[in-house]
């Protein structure tokens, strides 16, 4: 049954994710005809695909960005989660006094997998977020630029 449920899962996630890196195009289309007094004309945007266009950007430069600190902190966390999940028999937080070896072995893959898990997110968040703002920033000032999002309202003073 478990072995079941898995295949399901791994096949279901490579569809998904076989639609993520291979997204359908939608078809050419054609360019239009030159106004005939030669007058410079404004080409068309596409909200939905400038839209789409700036979170790839953005979630693009944060999955490039925190890799190495994903790597790090996971690494980190493991080091550090095996010895005290080992000591602390897999609790992770109350020293056990009788050491098994069943309790060692399982601690140090419970703290691991745990302090692991941690590591990895708060290292890809720290090493990824400044280059994110700066996307961020980026795509705001072109969807600004091309009149999808409006200019920030200026807070007014309402004392008399």
């Amino acid at each position: 049954m478990a072995a079941m449920i898995f295949a399901a899962t791994v096949i279901s996630a490579g569809v998904a994710n076989a639609d993520a890196v291979n997204p359908v195009q939608p078809a050419a289309e054609p360019n239009p005809a030159a106004p005939a007094d030669n007058s410079p004309q404004a080409a068309p945007v596409d909200p939905g695909a400038e839209y789409l266009k700036a979170f790839d950007g953005i979630a693009g430069t944060f999955s490039n960005d925190s890799t190495l600190g994903r790597v790090v902190g996971t690494t980190a966390g493991v080091l550090v989660g095996c010895p005290v999940g080992a000591v602390t028999g897999g609790t992770l937080f109350i020293p056990i006094a009788p050491l098994t070896p069943v309790g060692i072995v399982g601690g140090c893959l419970i703290g691991a997998a745990a302090l692991g898990f941690v590591g990895g997110t708060v290292g890809s968040i720290i090493s990824g977020s400044p280059a994110t703002m700066n996307a961020l920033t980026q795509q705001y000032q072109s969807l600004h630029s091309k009149g999808l999002i409006a200019a920030p309202v200026p807070v007014q003073n309402s004392a008399p």
